[in-house]
């Protein structure tokens, strides 16, 4: 039986591609949050690097990257999303070496890499926090694992409250912070096992990394941005919903 992840996103490749505009010519962090050019989260990249991006999704990542003169290898779970990435890499004259493979099976040589990345993966993953520690291992002494990943916030649901004025407010209510509502995803035809994207706490993903062996560098939770790196209309129908509390968390770990 096939992956349930893989079932779903080869189910939905062409439609998300069709409906998100994900730009190569910047590195993305998550949905409606400004890029590199604004964010400067990322280690100071020089040609020879090398680096595996990790649920790579359509590549747009790894081709930025590996404009920068970087060494790319690059994974994802769906072949139908692969696809995409190697036509866009050729198109854009990046050798990118990419492979399907779930993060869980990927393995690759102690201190690998230079530089890990993965934009929204992670939170589909069973055990996480095993990964970061995997993850850890592959890095070169000195190397970074730039991770974003769903914030725990934004597994709320939304709901109004009537003020004394008679206006209405808007906010987001958690049941539990520590245990945030998991995102149930059914498979676009009904059939076979739903996949989930489930949210942690902040202090457990720092703590994660802290566990790895790794030195947190940077925490970040950027609110929605103007001139957003990832966007689809129906993001930006929520943008002032995503400009009041943080979608995506970033944790950028030095080994």
């Amino acid at each position: 039986m096939s992956h349930p992840q893989r079932l779903y996103w080869d189910s939905i490749a062409k439609t998300y591609r069709a409906i998100t505009r994900i730009s190569a010519d910047d590195f993305h962090y998550g949905p409606l949050i400004a890029g590199e050019h604004t964010l400067r989260l990322l280690p100071p990249l020089r040609p020879g690097m090398d680096a595996l991006e990790l649920g790579c999704g359509e590549g747009q990542n790894s081709v930025w990257l590996a404009r920068q003169g970087l060494r790319c290898v690059a994974i994802d779970i769906s072949e139908a999303q692969l696809a995409y990435a190697r036509a866009d890499a050729a198109a854009a004259g990046a050798d990118i070496a990419f492979s399907r493979c779930a993060i869980e099976d990927f393995d690759a040589p102690a201190e690998s890499f230079d530089l890990i990345t993965s934009s929204h993966a992670f939170e589909f993953v069973a055990d996480p926090f095993r990964q970061v520690r995997r993850v850890a291992g592959w890095l070169r002494p000195g190397g970074h694992f730039v991770l974003s990943t769903v914030h725990p916030v934004y597994n709320g649901e939304w709901v109004s409250a009537d003020e004394e004025d008679g206006s209405e407010t808007w906010g987001r209510f958690l049941v539990d912070y520590f245990r945030p509502v998991d995102d149930v995803r059914e498979q676009p035809d009904g059939e076979g096992p739903a996949i989930v994207s489930r949210a942690y706490p902040v202090s457990a993903w720092f703590n994660a990394f802290r566990d790895a062996g790794l030195t947190v560098t940077r925490l970040e939770e950027p609110p929605a941005s103007a001139t957003p790196a990832y966007a689809s209309d129906d993001w930006l129908e929520a943008f002032d919903e995503c400009a009041a509390i943080p979608t995506t968390l970033i944790l950028v770990g030095r080994r």
